[in-house]
């Protein structure tokens, strides 16, 4: 399977699912809009998880990410706002793609700061963030030597 670069991820956030950026990344992998399941009723939030591919996106209204009327029509459009690549972690497979500036689920956090540089912030759970120019990218590790999930986000 050809995966998406990480830099067309990035590019489709903050974009539909349905535009030409977000049909990019859903399409290789044969996702439709009917994967996705809803969150919380009333907020036009929903979540895309392939299980088998090791990724995970989230969608929201439009209305939601930009705070105006009708957030809560159901009609959209909606807006990827984060995806996440797993590592062998909680019943997800490996995520096979390319990652951004090389990483790799083997990184340590000395390599993940000799690829993206020091981190902005480093959070709870050890959660390493970094404000990039398009977007923030953030590092869980499952352990020193092993990364559990890379997120993409976008920037509001």
């Amino acid at each position: 399977m050809d995966h998406p670069l990480p830099q067309d991820f990035v590019a489709a956030l903050k974009q539909p699912f349905d535009s030409k950026a977000g049909s990019a990344i859903v399409e290789p992998f044969g996702i439709a809009w009917g994967d996705a399941v809803a969150l919380d009723k009333g907020l036009d939030s929903y979540d895309i998880s392939v299980l088998k591919l090791g990724i995970h996106l989230n969608f929201k209204h439009t209305g939601v990410v930009f705070d105006h009327e009708y957030q809560d029509d159901g009609k959209g459009p909606f807006l990827l706002t984060s995806c996440a690549f797993w590592g062998n972690e909680g019943g997800y497979e490996s995520y096979k793609g390319p990652m951004w500036k090389g990483l790799t689920f083997s990184d340590t956090e000395a390599d993940a700061a000799a690829k993206l540089g020091a981190p902005t912030s480093v959070g709870r759970y050890g959660i390493h963030a970094w404000e990039l120019p398009d977007f923030r990218l953030t590092i869980h590790w499952k352990n020193p030597n092993s990364i559990r999930v890379i997120s993409y986000w976008m920037e509001q």
